[in-house]
């Protein structure tokens, strides 16, 4: 976050600076300007009291929708541009500047390391929402678990929390050619004084917390020898940015504080997304293969529907756009601020790259906290083994009578389906090495195409993209085994439960094929994800004259993770068996 406010404030001081101090830069004595369709290129003291209507076209009558079905021209028109500007300022001037601080050394450098989506384990696939006991004395079971769930830290890669695996907030090389600009920025400008490392150091540790709170409506009918199964969730799902108590005040000590109202809205807008609606459905259907004393075993299949949809939206935190596009920063507010430096000016200014950062900084909350409901779209279709051990089969005492071994195991495959995914265009270090950044005013024409090149790398380094992509997720694997305490009014369950996903893979992506080569497309790739739980419950027993039902505590914990984030859940559960 802050390595956009940062690097974006920079290239602003630049190029006001640029304005500013002009007077300061060495005269190109020796060398004339050279002259562009035959016209010479005016100097600033030339374009005094010049207008917007001086010019041939009005640019001000001419705007495009950021965000529209246009695949095709919003990829025409994806390049930045700063064109506005209320002075003509000499581009070599521009490059002296640039040069000083060392931008085309810091634009090789990558911001994001990763572009990759946050795994998720489904709803559908936790141990607390398995059968709390082996079996039920009727063929019908419908029941409701009112529950919550809560991710304490996701993971961005396959082995780290942390945001600084996902952004470079701890690469030294980054870190060093930014404080090394600052240092010679310090040359026109004194009063810029930031210690880039102090301030990266404040948000390498951010990660992204999830709540879900809600119900999960489930129902089983049981004929001779096969069983159906149907269950779907009803919740209100938030996800935010997520810093620790000290983190919190350690940032608020080196940046200061906002007015708590004020801090409140920011939140809302920027740091947290919400929602609630339907997930998707499971349906699963099994039989008997194996019936004996000592083992029973059922084999079946399974298909997660994607039926998943959003009844609203933004009630303690906000949704977030997913452009394809990139932005267009203006700079003539800057410029106005430095030429008539009234409040109403520099406040406009202040505005405008205010917005810019945010924008920035929103695709990110767009890419890892803006979470659908369900599986993106992709149907999901497996088999699965349902087996039963009784106790009484190896030890024959009272309390072996009452309990049993209860395994599950699946695999489930995914269909193809598409998702909007982000992407950061890749460096192309043949385009920095085939350019000559210095001695700018040898050769004006080059200083101009330089400036334009860099704004453009300045852009496309900051500013994620979203495209329609064609996305096969990875085969899931889950295996879980318990067991399980049968009384007459109260009864009990102990076991362990393993998941696992391998990468995604992506398809295609609907972009032309030059955009395709700008993108770095490994940056957009999952990692494998793996997860043990911990699960338990403990039920009581109500019998009635035509039905049984059944009340239980039901509650689970990540044991170990690798490439998925640290949960628990906690549900109460009702149910009625007839």
């Amino acid at each position: 976050m802050m390595l956009y406010l940062l690097k974006l404030l920079l290239s602003g001081a630049l190029l006001c600076s640029t304005y500013s101090f002009t007077q300061h830069l060495p005269e190109p004595s020796s060398i004339q300007p050279k002259s562009f369709s035959e016209k010479e290129v005016p100097n600033p003291e030339q374009c005094e009291g010049w207008s917007q209507k001086d010019f041939d076209f009005d640019f001000d009558s001419v705007s495009f929708d950021e965000e529209d079905d246009y695949v095709f021209m919003n990829e025409y028109l994806d390049t930045t541009a700063i064109d506005r500007m209320c002075r003509v300022i000499n581009p070599a001037e521009i490059m002296v500047i640039l040069n000083l601080l060392g931008v085309p050394s810091i634009l090789q450098e990558p911001l994001f390391l990763h572009t990759n989506i946050l795994n998720k384990r489904s709803l559908l696939d936790q141990p607390i929402f398995e059968p709390d006991r082996p079996e039920f004395p009727g063929k019908w079971v419908v029941g409701l678990n009112a529950f919550a769930r809560k991710t304490t830290r996701s993971n961005f890669t396959r082995g780290s929390d942390k945001l600084d695996s996902w952004l470079a907030l701890s690469q030294d090389s980054l870190i060093r050619k930014l404080e090394r600009a600052i240092d010679n920025a310090n040359v026109l400008t004194p009063e810029l004084e930031l210690d880039i490392a102090e301030i990266f150091a404040l948000f390498e540790n951010m990660t992204v917390e999830e709540r879900q709170v809600g119900f999960m409506i489930h129902g089983m009918k049981r004929w001779r020898n096969v069983t159906l199964r149907i269950m779907a969730p009803l919740f209100y799902q938030e996800s935010n940015f997520s810093l620790t108590k000290d983190e919190q005040d350690e940032v608020a000590r080196v940046l200061g504080s906002m007015d708590p109202e004020e801090e409140k809205k920011f939140r809302k807008a920027h740091f947290i997304s919400d929602k609630i609606g339907f997930g998707d459905t499971r349906l699963e259907v099994d039989g008997t293969v194996v019936n004996r004393p000592s083992y029973k075993l059922r084999i079946g299949g399974l298909a997660t529907v994607p039926t998943a949809f959003t009844w609203g939206a933004g009630f303690l935190g906000s949704s977030f756009a997913k452009p394809s596009t990139l932005p267009t920063f203006e700079l003539e507010p800057i410029f106005s601020a430095l030429e008539n430096p009234s409040t109403e000016c520099e406040e406009e200014a202040r505005r405008t790259v205010q917005e810019f950062v945010l924008d920035a900084f929103d695709r990110i909350a767009a890419d890892l906290i803006d979470v659908p409901l369900g599986n993106r779209g992709h149907l999901g279709l497996g088999v699965y083994t349902r087996s039963k051990i009784p106790m009484s089969a190896f030890f024959d005492t009272w309390f072996a009578q009452r309990l049993k071994i209860a395994n599950r195991m699946s695999i489930e495959l995914f269909t193809p389906a598409r998702e909007k995914r982000f992407y950061i265009n890749r460096i192309n270090e043949q385009d920095f090495a085939g350019r000559n950044f210095e001695n700018p005013f040898e050769n004006p024409s080059e200083a101009a195409s330089n400036v334009q090149f860099l704004k453009e790398q300045a852009i496309s380094r900051l500013f994620l993209r979203a495209f329609d992509t064609r996305i096969v997720p990875g085969v899931i694997f889950r295996w879980n085994s318990g067991l399980y305490y049968k009384g007459d009014i109260f009864g009990f369950n102990l076991g362990l439960d393993y998941w696992l996903q391998n990468k995604a893979r992506i398809s295609s992506i609907s972009v032309l094929s030059k955009t395709r080569q700008e993108l770095d497309i490994p940056k957009v790739k999952q990692s494998v994800a793996q997860q043990s739980k911990i699960f338990g419950a403990f039920l009581f027993k109500i019998k009635a004259d035509r039905c049984t039902y059944f009340f239980s505590i039901n509650a689970d914990a990540s044991l170990n993770t690798k490439g998925l984030g640290q949960d628990y859940s906690l549900a109460l559960n009702f149910e009625s068996s007839f």
